[in-house]
């Protein structure tokens, strides 16, 4: 069925630009563009400013890509204030970017603080750790969301590709969406399914902590070293530090300008390099794109496979793990490509090449920057969006509940894709009573905690897995579940298998059609 709130804001806070939009588009935030740029400055007095306001503060009073601080699981930012030096929270200056984006949009008619549903989108890759600091941030803005509100940017921007498209009756399709934003190389594969393709089945979902920043860094690193080739020397520059983010801002704007030119003009400011400008070619971006590029080829086979471990109606992981990509790549319908640096021509020949002639490489929307923004403002309207990943919390507790320990967190991968790449076999989610530090005897209980909001239907050892006795041996404990929903849990007193009974049907494959 169709969800139930049809009238959602979905929220894009990406790493270079934040963005809200309704079920009808997006909602204008920026000063001249529809998105605000995701940027924190300070003035002189120390104010803090963000947003558009930002841009003209001082490259040293200036912070780019705040949301990377999640990723990256850093806390604060060293920020050179006209004070003096000052380690700051990274979650407060993220909190000033929802709130003033959270403002913008009630400006224009969008509430995002009221009781209506709003959908935040977050990298593919993000854990159940830095999923929960970003709904902690968002409430301390004022927006009230939960782990369930959170949708992945890949799966959000497949949705605003099928949102575009007109329904027909082709059947399943099998979407491979490949969204390289600023901060995060996100991928996911979807099962789509349904009289009007209104059923969206997460086979699988991941990616990387290298996209459009990680290229500013290597476009800089090559003018970089065309100015030492010309007797530029910028590490023995009076102001160093000035001149290397001046090559980092030249080479995002770079970056732009080759999207739709075959050469662009870098223009360096005189007063720090001497010199003010430099020629640059797409074929240049090309060259230093292509490790990039062949890293996250690696990503797409790591999802497609991932996706077969999902399924595994047949075979084995080990099966899995060493199809050839070329069989992998077999039977996805569209390539669907989306955020900012899709715009790079590079990114759509690399696909094209990668997955045969019967697939399709299209964008998400006219705007693939927009994407995300647009999906999440439409989530609402697909009755199946979940995770490939438990939407539940796995306890194990004693002593009246007064001791736990958390033995699955919601939303955490299942396997990584070191796993795949490692070619291993047992593929799975494990932990053990010493990565837990459980007690060497005594007895306890497993408790499940849901934060789709729906029952967890799981069984094992012939039982509800909610409320399942436990044998404590610390040597002995161990807990794994399987990407296919097997369970499995070793205690003092055996073995016991289980499944995520619901597994499928959490995921929208309805095997009938």
């Amino acid at each position: 069925m169709r969800g139930k709130n049809r009238s959602a804001v979905g929220l894009d806070f990406g790493t270079s630009t934040t963005l809200v939009a309704s079920p009808n588009g997006v909602v204008p935030i920026g000063a001249a563009l529809p998105w605000m740029p995701s940027l924190v400055g300070y003035r002189d007095d120390g104010t803090i400013v963000v947003g558009d306001d930002a841009v003209d503060a001082p490259a040293e009073q200036l912070v780019r890509s705040i949301k990377r601080f999640i990723t990256d699981q850093r806390d604060f930012v060293r920020v050179d204030m006209p004070a003096g030096i000052r380690d700051l929270r990274a979650d407060d200056l993220m909190v000033e970017v929802l709130r003033e984006a959270a403002r913008r949009g009630a400006a224009n008619g969008q509430d995002l603080t009221g009781k209506g549903s709003v959908r935040i989108g977050c990298p593919a890759m993000w854990d159940g750790r830095q999923r929960r600091r970003l709904v902690e941030v968002a409430r301390r803005a004022g927006l009230p969301v939960t782990l369930a509100n959170l949708v992945d940017e890949p799966v959000a921007a497949g949705i605003a590709w099928l949102s575009a498209r007109q329904p027909d009756a082709v059947g399943p399709l099998r979407v491979v969406v490949f969204d390289m934003g600023g901060g995060t190389l996100d991928i996911a594969v979807l099962d789509v399914r349904g009289v009007n393709h209104h059923y969206v089945a997460v086979l699988a979902a991941l990616g990387a902590a290298e996209a459009g920043d990680a290229l500013d860094d290597a476009i800089a690193e090559d003018l970089d070293y065309a100015l030492g080739a010309a007797g530029i020397d910028v590490a023995s520059l009076p102001r160093s530090d000035l001149a290397r983010e001046s090559l980092r801002d030249a080479a995002r704007k770079a970056k732009i300008g080759l999207t739709t030119e075959l050469e662009d003009v870098v223009v360096l400011p005189p007063h720090l390099f001497g010199r003010n400008e430099t020629w640059y070619t797409r074929d240049q971006l090309n060259a230093v794109f292509e490790p990039q590029m062949d890293r996250a080829e690696q990503y797409v086979a790591a999802a497609l496979r991932a996706a077969r471990l999902t399924e595994l109606q047949s075979g084995t992981a080990y099966d899995v793990i060493r199809t050839p990509i070329d069989q992998l790549v077999e039977g996805v319908d569209v390539v669907v490509l989306s955020g900012g640096m899709s715009r790079i021509p590079y990114v759509a020949e690399r696909m094209r090449a990668l997955f045969p002639t019967t697939t399709t490489v299209e964008l998400a929307s006219a705007s693939p920057e927009d994407a995300v923004a647009v999906g999440l403002g439409r989530a609402a309207q697909y009755g199946r969006v979940n995770m490939y990943r438990p939407a539940f919390d796995v306890l194990v507790e004693w002593d009246r509940r007064r001791e736990s320990r958390t033995v699955y967190e919601a939303y955490t991968p299942l396997i990584e894709p070191r796993q795949i790449a490692g070619g291993g076999s047992d593929l799975r989610f494990v932990r053990t009573g010493l990565d837990l530090s459980l007690p060497h005897a005594g007895k306890g209980r497993v408790r499940v905690v849901s934060h789709s909001g729906e029952r967890v239907r799981a069984t094992i050892g012939g039982r509800s897995l909610d409320g399942f006795p436990v044998v404590f041996s610390e040597q002995k404990f161990e807990f794994s579940i399987y990407p296919h929903g097997r369970i499995r849990m070793t205690d003092g007193a055996g073995t016991y298998d289980g499944q995520v009974e619901d597994w499928y049907t959490m995921h929208g494959i309805d095997h009938s059609e």
